[in-house]
């Protein structure tokens, strides 16, 4: 834990990082969205246990309505807003590993899709300079429709941190599943999501 902590105070905390603007779509190309952020990882809490942090997150993400032409001509969403998502992590005395939750913890995006939202974070490994880990979502949270509703999804990542030209990066891959909120049953969503790499100036 105490190479983890020494990693990201070193190497992380309080740099600025930017997420270049980039494009997805969704519902069958019906949908276009449209984002880009700033990220700054920061204030650390140590204790005997574990550790938490939090992640201050500055996102502009519009979703558009998309005609027969695949041409934009209205806006579904607009999902920009300042918000502070929390890491927090211990260290498990039964097998050494380190696991935890992300959560949100306060926004001021009025259509923040991830509230009330708790990801498990485990496979916590430093190797080669690089920091990996998974993030996997508890229950569902919404996503825009082509019907101008919302429908459940789950979201799993695999993250990092690592260095590229000397630089920062961090790096979110996602995977989107439709969920049965019913059942809590899921299944692989034809969204496929762009991976998002958030790189230091």
């Amino acid at each position: 834990m105490d190479k983890i902590i020494r990693y990201l105070r070193d190497n992380i905390f309080g740099k600025t990082l930017y997420t270049d603007e980039l494009s997805y779509t969704l519902e069958n190309n019906t949908l276009e969205g449209v984002y880009s952020d700033q990220i700054i990882f920061s204030n650390p809490v140590i204790s005997d246990y574990g550790f938490n942090f939090d992640m201050f997150l500055s996102a502009n993400e519009t979703v558009y309505e998309l005609d027969n032409n695949n041409k934009r001509y209205k806006i579904r969403s607009n999902h920009n807003g300042i918000s502070v998502f929390r890491y927090e992590l211990a260290e498990r005395k039964s097998t050494d590993e380190i696991t935890g939750i992300f959560r949100l913890i306060t926004t001021t995006n009025k259509n923040q899709t991830a509230q009330a939202i708790v990801c498990g974070v485990l496979g916590i490994e430093l190797k080669d300079n690089e920091l990996h880990w998974t993030e996997e979502q508890l229950l569902y949270r919404d996503q825009s429709s082509s019907d101008d509703r919302y429908h459940p999804v789950a979201f799993d990542s695999k993250n990092r941190f690592y260095y590229e030209n000397d630089k920062v990066r961090f790096e979110y891959a996602g995977t989107c599943y439709d969920v049965d909120p019913a059942m809590f049953t899921r299944s692989l969503s034809k969204d496929i999501f762009p991976r998002f790499v958030a790189k230091e100036r």
